[in-house]
Formats: C-alpha cells, structure tokens, sequence
C-alpha cells in the first residue's frame, strides 16, 4: 500500500510540474513531411527559409517564409514571447531580434517575400555577393516594411 501511495505521490508531483504554467520559448525542429505554414498552409520544405513563433500559451506557430510570420503577427492580438528564424546559411534557429536581414525582390523565397536572414555579416555579404545586392534590414524594419507594402493581407 506504501508503494501505491508513494507511486501515487510522485504522478501527482509530475502532474503539477507540468502544469506549472512554465511555457518553454526554445524554437521546435521542422519536420517536412507534416509541418505547413500557419497562414498560407503551404509545406515547410524550404528550412533555410522557416520561421516560428512562441505563443504565450506555448503553442508554436510555424511559417515558411518570414512575410508569412509578419502577416500573423498582423493578424492577432497575442504578442509571442518568443520568435525564431533560421540562419540560411547554417540551418540554425537565431532570435528574430538578433539575425541580420537583407531584402531583394529577386531573391527567392518559398512565398517570393525575398528576405533572408543570417546570424553572422560574412554569411549575409557572401549570399549578396552570389545572389545580388539587397537591402539590410533590422527584424522590426523587415516587420514594417511587409506591414506597409502589404496592409496586413497576403501578397504572393
């Protein structure tokens, strides 16, 4: 009987931690074959190009392309605690805030929004040196600029 209390106990003690309330804000790996952006319901297959974001209830919200994330990010009330965006060079989640942004239309990307972000400025001046010149943004000029250019509505 000890043994079912003390096993009783300790589920309960499980229970409650994972009720804690506690939301982790580390970004989740894609998976190809299941995940689809939540805005335009496209296959994330492109991971270079993924994006998330960590909501306050601790769903995370996957993009496929970054103009995609800003979309959302026009459409709900909610402020994430957290978002991610992958390194193009290195398949590595950088946080939004800190990841280097360059911006040509000819670039492409899974939605042709044409933004590719970087953790490190020899990455970002070797894909402009590749690809073509682009226009360096921060992540809240990136957010600005599709919130402009596209009034909150898709455009692809």
């Amino acid at each position: 009987m000890k043994k079912c209390v003390g096993l009783l106990f300790f589920s309960l003690l499980f229970v409650l931690g994972a009720c804690s309330g506690e939301v982790s804000t580390e970004p989740v790996d894609i998976n190809p074959d299941i995940d689809v952006c939540d805005i335009c319901n496209m296959s994330i297959t492109a991971i270079p190009f993924a994006t998330e974001a960590i909501m306050p209830d601790g769903t995370v919200e996957k993009f496929d392309d970054i103009g995609c994330m800003v979309d959302f990010l026009n459409e709900t009330e909610e402020e994430p605690l957290q978002m991610y965006v992958k390194d193009n060079e290195k398949d590595e989640w950088i946080a939004a805030e800190d990841a280097l942004y360059i911006l040509n239309e000819d670039y492409w990307t899974p939605m042709m929004y044409g933004v590719v972000s970087f953790e490190e400025e020899a990455q970002l001046l070797a894909y402009m040196e590749k690809n073509g010149d682009g226009e360096r943004l921060t992540f809240d000029e990136v957010i600005t600029h599709f919130t402009e250019a596209h009034s909150g509505g898709h455009n692809h």
